[in-house]
């Protein structure tokens, strides 16, 4: 697929999302932004990654998928695939909020973490998006196609997500 203006205002939604994402956390209240870094925290010190199981499977399905089905939807309504591109600056925004939520309450460590806990999902499921919309909105696959592949890279995810970003989480820990 080439360069088009799909791809051109998923990329500046994105980009735009996790800007905004990032900033977000300036302009929290001071106690909204203390409990919020006591929450993560308390995550980093309680997070067991051999407790996970088949509810983070379903979890992490929903997590990815739900964006995926909106994305979907908007994207096979006329003209409605410009709603899909808010879909992705939402998603972009709370990465970028989570990130930088991560760096605020650990320092450089955050950094290392939300890159553990995030970067290697939404590296493989932010493309999948892009793809989902571009092709639903030029036509060139069928949208029944379109979201299988999209499933198939939520699946894929998903399994990412609960069974190889606890793992580098834990070797950052340490």
């Amino acid at each position: 697929m080439k360069l088009n203006r799909y791809k051109v205002l998923a990329m500046f939604a994105i980009a735009c999302g996790l800007i905004y994402g990032i900033l977000r956390p300036s302009f929290l209240a001071e106690a909204a932004l203390a409990d919020l870094v006591a929450a993560l925290h308390h995550f980093a010190a309680t997070f067991d990654s051999q407790s996970l199981g088949m509810t983070a499977i379903f979890e992490s399905l929903l997590r990815y998928g739900r964006p995926l089905l909106l994305i979907w939807a908007c994207a096979v309504l006329p003209k409605g695939f410009y709603a899909a591109f808010l879909v992705l600056y939402l998603r972009a925004l709370t990465l970028g909020f989570s990130a930088a939520m991560m760096v605020s309450a650990f320092g450089g460590r955050g950094f290392t973490y939300a890159l553990a806990l995030y970067a290697l999902q939404n590296l493989i499921i932010m493309p999948i998006y892009i793809y989902t919309i571009c092709v639903i909105a030029e036509k060139t696959v069928p949208p029944v196609k379109a979201g299988v592949v999209g499933l198939a890279g939520v699946v894929g995810v998903s399994m990412i997500e609960v069974y190889v970003s606890p793992l580098l989480f834990e070797l950052m820990r340490r």
